[in-house]
């Protein structure tokens, strides 16, 4: 465990909330006890940076901002002293069409649900199952566009996602692998949904932009998550936690695995039991 720590870094879905949640109160007080102790308290999720993640803090009920954002598994930073500081390149629309072109045999034979997210594009294909319901809790309108690659591709992106079974999941990033992977990655978010997006950005490159902007050193970093694109986040980290019930390749990355699930506040009870507590602070 990090003895002095400076900055904790969370994912959101299944690390902090559950999908769609309200962080909880007993994590909420202890995210303040840290941030009055000088510590800075950041999200690294896989969603692109937007008014809601810059104002999440007043839909959870919570006393001050976030100190940091990671958006994008790594590809979007803000912070609250430089505001947006730095974002990846966005997919070109020629670009987007040949991997579309190259997927649609399995798109079309499974109906798998896909999105793109990034330069304000909502296109989708076969808007159905956790699509649906990712619609229904971020409160946008997908642009439907199953069938026509044209319309799909008309704004550049960040990423795409596909949302599916576990077997056709493995199809698809086997195409990756086989096809894209001299310049894209595939990265599991979610049972059942695998990201396609640029090569070498990921959470861990993301934090360590957020921490050489800010002068501190990764290993005075604590980062919590459970899923594969945060593997790479716990691993720069100088203390990675993965949670409870989380993924078993994010428990083989991590240094420790919280006592409690995301349900349960494990992040909020491992910073008071590892850290608050030993120090005398809570």
């Amino acid at each position: 465990m990090i003895d002095n720590i400076r900055a904790v870094a969370a994912d959101i879905d299944m690390t902090l909330t559950a999908k769609g949640g309200d962080l909880l109160d007993y994590t909420k007080h202890i995210f303040h006890i840290l941030q009055e102790q000088g510590v800075q308290i950041g999200l690294a999720t896989g969603r692109e940076l937007n008014d809601r993640l810059y104002r999440q803090w007043e839909q959870w009920g919570m006393d001050r901002p976030f100190d940091f954002l990671i958006g994008m598994n790594g590809g979007m930073l803000w912070d609250k002293d430089h505001g947006n500081f730095w974002n990846m390149e966005l997919m070109k629309e020629d670009v987007m069409k040949e991997i579309l072109t190259d997927m649609m045999p399995i798109i079309t034979e499974h109906e798998v649900s896909v999105n793109v997210e990034g330069g304000e594009n909502h296109a989708a294909m076969y808007i159905k199952g956790e699509l649906f319901a990712s619609m229904m809790r971020r409160g946008w309108k997908f642009d439907d566009y199953t069938g026509d690659i044209d319309g799909f591709c008309q704004k550049p992106c960040y990423k795409f996602l596909f949302r599916t079974t576990p077997d056709v999941e493995q199809m698809i990033r086997q195409r990756i692998h086989e096809r894209w992977s001299e310049n894209f990655q595939a990265v599991g978010t979610f049972p059942g949904t695998v990201e396609m997006m640029q090569k070498d950005i990921n959470k861990g490159s993301g934090l360590a932009r957020y921490a050489a902007e800010n002068g501190i050193d990764l290993k005075d970093i604590i980062a919590f998550g459970d899923n594969e694109n945060d593997n790479s986040m716990l691993i720069r980290a100088g203390w990675g936690v993965c949670l409870l019930d989380g993924a078993q390749g994010t428990k083989d990355c991590a240094d420790d695995i919280t006592d409690r699930t995301c349900a349960d506040e494990g992040v909020g009870h491992y910073l008071e039991d590892k850290y608050l507590k030993p120090k005398g602070l809570i």
